[in-house]
C-alpha cells in the first residue's frame, strides 16, 4: 500500500535488517529485511519458440523492502544488483496465487 509520508521519518519496521550505514544521510531512506536465498534454474530468453533458450542456475534473494512509496517483495540475483524484480505486497499476493494455481495444474 502506498505510503503517505514523503520524508519517511518513521522508525524501522520490525523486519528491517538495519542496513542504514549504506545509505545517504538525506532521504529517500529505505528498509530491507534479511534475505532468503533460493537456488533456481531460469530461462533468460524473453521470447518463446525458436531456438532453445539457455538455462542458468542462480541464487536469488527474496526479501522485504520499504521506501517512502510502498512496501515490496524484492527478488533478485545474489551476485547482480542491477537485475531484480520488486513488486508491491498486493502484487506479490496476486503472483503467489497465480503461481500456486499453475503448480496445482502442473501436478495433475
Amino acid at each position: 500500500m502506498p505510503r503517505s509520508d514523503p520524508d519517511f521519518t518513521s522508525g524501522c519496521p520490525a523486519w528491517c535488517a538495519g542496513h542504514h550505514d549504506d545509505q545517504e544521510p538525506t532521504p529517500p531512506h529505505w528498509h530491507r529485511s534479511e534475505g532468503v536465498i533460493v537456488s533456481v534454474v531460469e530461462r533468460r530468453r524473453a521470447t518463446l519458440g525458436g531456438d532453445l533458450a539457455p538455462l542458468f542456475a542462480e541464487d536469488l534473494v527474496v526479501a522485504l523492502e520499504q521506501d517512502a512509496q510502498a512496501e515490496y517483495v524484492y527478488i533478485g540475483p545474489l551476485e547482480d544488483g542491477r537485475r531484480f524484480l520488486a513488486v508491491t505486497i498486493d502484487s506479490a499476493q496476486r503472483l503467489h496465487s497465480a503461481i500456486a494455481a499453475a503448480l496445482k495444474a502442473y501436478s495433475k
